[in-house]
Order: structure tokens, then sequence, then C-alpha cells
């Protein structure tokens, strides 16, 4: 299902309320475990093989860099992952933390008002993550992280691409799907937001549709099964709800949350 361009989003701009879009709040794909794995707060402590293979300059410019961030010193980081950058250009990790990095100061100058310095960071956001994508066509935070920009910048358009483009080429990548699985799901909670349940409906069709597709290739995904139960639960089928996330528990234990979850559906 294309989007077409009066499908944008078109709510107002409110950059609270964009952010908490974008940033997915309601996360049903990734365990806590796994957000935490992946925040660029320890994208570095736990790559530590890449790091000592990079050799000490880069390593120390990385570590450097994930403190200043960290600290909310954003331009303090920046610099810190270019020194690392230059000592490894070709490094995508580098790449996806400056991208995530500008990602994160654009979203504060949209907070605080200053317009031209949000527009500056996005821009260069773009710029690293696309970079990124280019070292590594399958950098799958990369797309979540370009994913989320466009939505803060109300370019529904923009992702959609992005996601499609990526799935049509790699039509065999359970991230592609997983990823466009959760666009779809964003989108949808969104046109709820706006009142439009129809597009809703279609959005949450498209999302089960490539949930289903990852457990074609592979039964046990506990991503998409916990996120499919979700749907499930937000339909009224609680029953299929438990199922799902039971299974996705016998997939990955580590899921506090959903052991939780089907411990209160289940009273």
């Amino acid at each position: 299902m294309a989007i077409s361009g009066k499908s944008r989003i078109c709510i107002s701009f409110d950059p609270v309320l964009l952010t908490a879009l974008a940033l997915f709040a309601e996360n049903h794909y990734d365990s806590p475990n796994d957000m935490e794995t992946r925040a660029i707060k320890t994208s570095w402590i736990t790559s530590l093989l890449a790091l000592f293979t990079l050799g000490c300059a880069s390593q120390n410019y990385n570590t450097d860099g994930v403190r200043y961030y960290g600290q909310a010193r954003y331009d303090s980081a920046i610099t810190a992952f270019q020194s690392a950058l230059t000592a490894n250009p070709n490094d995508p990790n580098t790449l996806y933390n400056i991208a995530a990095t500008y990602h994160q100061s654009a979203r504060t100058s949209l907070r605080s008002g200053n317009a031209a310095a949000a527009q500056q960071h996005y821009e260069q956001a773009v710029q690293y993550y696309q970079l990124c994508l280019t070292k590594d066509p399958n950098y799958a935070n990369a797309y979540r992280g370009l994913v989320a920009l466009y939505m803060d910048w109300q370019n529904g358009e923009a992702a959609y691409q992005l996601l499609n483009n990526w799935n049509t080429v790699n039509p065999y990548s359970v991230d592609a799907k997983l990823e466009f699985a959760r666009f779809y799901q964003e989108f949808a909670r969104i046109c709820m937001i706006q009142g439009r349940t129809e597009h809703a409906q279609r959005c949450r069709e498209a999302t089960e549709k490539l949930l289903q597709q990852v457990l074609a290739m592979e039964q046990t995904n506990y991503r998409a099964l916990r996120a499919l139960g979700f749907l499930k639960e937000e339909g009224g089928d609680i029953a299929g709800a438990i199922s799902d996330y039971q299974r996705s528990l016998q997939a990955n234990p580590q899921q506090q949350d959903l052991t939780d979850r089907v411990a209160a559906l289940t009273r």
C-alpha cells in the first residue's frame, strides 16, 4: 500500500507530540534489554571486539563520544566521533553514532524553539544516516533512526519510500520486514490520533501481513511474535495475544516485561 502525498502526516507542528511519536514510545517489537543494547550509550560497550580492532586512537575517541552524548554535550560528542571517523573512515558504527547525535541535537533544538539549528542538524543527521547505509546497506538501526527522523519532520512519505526500497531490494531480510511493520504500526497510531480510522486499519493490516511474512521465514522470531501478540491484544483477541506472547517467551525468555504482561492477562 503506497502512501501518496495526500496521505503524508499532517498533524499540527507540535514538537513534543512529534518527538514522542518518532521515538516509538509504545515499542512492541523490542524488549527493554533490546533497547538498552541498541542505545548509543552502549553501542561501543557491547562491541568490544570491534573497538579493539579499530585501534586505541579510534577506541578512545568513541569512548569519549559516548560519554559526551550521555552528558547531552552533543557538540563535544560530534567532535570525538569525527576524530574516530578520521581514524577509520569506513566504519558504519561511527557514522551511525554521528547521525544519532545530530538527530538528538536536532530534537533538542526543536524543543527549545531554535528552528534554524534544528533544520541544520536534521540535514546533517540525514547525511550521516545515509553514509552509514552506503557502508552497510542492511544497518537496521540506521534505517530505524532515519525513519524516526523523517517522522520528526512530518515526512511520512520519505519514511515509507526508504523502508519500501529496503524491503524490495532485500525481500528475504527479516530486519527490513520488521522495520517496515514497525513503521506501519506507528503510522496507524498517528492516523488514530488524527481520527483517520479507516487508514489506521489498513496500516494495521499491512503490519500484520509483514509480521506473518517474517514468521513464515523464522517461525520463532520473538520480535515478530511479541508485535503480533500486541496487534491481537489491541484488537480484542486476548487468547491469541497470550498464545503469541508465550511463543515469543519460549524463543527468548529474557523479556520480563512480556512475562509480566502475560501474567496480567491471565489473572
